[in-house]
């Protein structure tokens, strides 16, 4: 079985050649990594797919692998090393292909194909380097005339005082912004009503609750700026309230997981710090766009409430970051599945062709069997015909036994 495996795996090999010789190098592949399936220790068919995958020009570290399989199966044959150093040549690794190419003339010095391989690769070596420092000084002249731009273009500015102004006036309007932002900071905080466990649990529960307590500041009751203290109290004095225990409304178990599944999500520093960004950066959105508007002229009471277009922002950033997370898995998923569906069709086709040869080396070497039987049939009638024609009865030949003629002496006296 193994010599008809080693046969299979020589004709895939030499159709594979065919392939290559016609430019077909997606098929060549396949017919040696067939080859290499029956015989996976010949090195001749790492070094045809390392020269197809090369061939192909999007495979080059395709073609890298399979020679350095080559060699580690045959170190001691130079067409591993020349395959490798095309691939690394390929790769504009013009240091690793030379040295590769000179292991290659170490075990064979006058090997025509490496010598010109190897001075080949220095000299597109030599090129690279010249071309790279060309791109670096255009770089470096383009930079210093944007420089140069810049500062004609500063010089070229004129004195507008009344821009200058503005400037000025910008300045101190963020200075007051700031300036109100740490008044409010400073304000103490009104303490929490938690109000009863009733509440909570509707407000835990309410509808869309999937999405709105995503924001785990917002299930805890808590603002971006709390301690851990904060976070601990929070936790158990919302978890105490609708815990299935002491709480006999019978949606509380289900509650009771949403405030531990935030509180599992706030104690994790990375994690946290994401929710604070995400939070500060819809904050900032919304206050953003309010004083844009209020520039335009537009009444601030027509704004509506702040804190309500701010959570709705805050809620919204939340929403579309789950979505986004949500919609990765399910590509991720579907990718999953066309692979693994891929991989089940590539072992369905290998074990089908595996079963064609099967079947096909079953019948030859039947038919052959019976050929050989009905040939010898018709030679054993044959043989057997002229052998009834051409009998001839033989006597015995006493002399050619040794037995000697003791009357010859009598037939001589007469």
């Amino acid at each position: 079985m193994a010599e008809e495996w080693a046969e299979q795996a020589e004709a895939f090999k030499v159709e594979g050649n065919k392939l290559l010789a016609d430019k077909q190098f997606t098929d060549a592949v396949e017919m040696y990594t067939r080859a290499i399936e029956l015989d996976p220790e010949n090195a001749v068919y790492y070094s045809n797919r390392s020269a197809a995958y090369l061939a192909m020009g999007d495979a080059r570290g395709k073609a890298l692998k399979d020679a350095e399989k080559c060699i580690e199966l045959k170190p001691d044959w130079w067409k591993g090393y020349s395959r490798k150093g095309a691939a690394e040549h390929a790769l504009l690794r013009f240091d690793a292909a030379r040295a590769t190419y000179n292991e290659g003339l170490k075990l064979d010095p006058d090997n025509t194909s490496l010598l010109q391989a190897s001075e080949e690769a220095y000299a597109a070596g030599q090129e690279h380097s010249k071309q790279l420092k060309e791109q670096a000084k255009e770089q470096e002249r383009v930079r210093k005339e944007a420089e140069e731009r810049r500062e004609q273009e500063k010089k070229n500015e004129p004195n507008d005082e009344d821009a200058l102004l503005a400037e000025f006036m910008s300045e101190v309007q963020e200075l007051e912004e700031n300036a109100n932002c740490i008044k409010k900071e400073e304000k103490e905080k009104p303490p929490v009503d938690f109000g009863t466990s009733d509440k909570q649990i509707e407000r835990l529960l309410q509808p869309h609750f999937k999405w709105i307590n995503l924001n785990p500041f917002g299930v805890l009751m808590l603002d971006i700026d709390a301690t851990e203290e904060d976070m601990k109290q929070h936790y158990r004095k919302i978890s105490t309230m609708v815990h299935p225990d002491k709480c006999r409304n019978p949606k509380a178990r289900e509650a009771f997981e949403e405030v531990k599944k935030a509180y599992n999500l706030i104690t994790q520093e990375d994690r946290r710090k994401m929710f604070i960004r995400t939070i500060e950066n819809a904050t900032q959105e919304v206050e953003k766009e309010r004083r844009q508007k209020l520039k335009k002229g537009v009444n601030e009471s027509e704004l509506g409430d702040l804190k309500e277009a701010v959570d709705k922002a805050v809620m919204r950033a939340f929403a579309e970051i789950e979505n986004r997370r949500q919609n990765i898995e399910k590509r991720e998923a579907a990718q999953r599945r066309r692979e693994a569906e891929q991989e089940e069709k590539e072992q369905a086709k290998v074990a089908n062709m595996f079963k064609r040869e099967r079947s096909w080396a079953e019948t030859d070497r039947r038919e052959q069997r019976v050929g050989n039987w009905r040939s010898f049939q018709k030679g054993g009638k044959r043989r057997k015909e002229m052998d009834a024609h051409g009998w001839k009865e033989e006597t015995r030949d006493e002399k050619k036994f040794g037995e000697a003629d003791n009357d010859g002496y009598k037939r001589g006296w007469k």
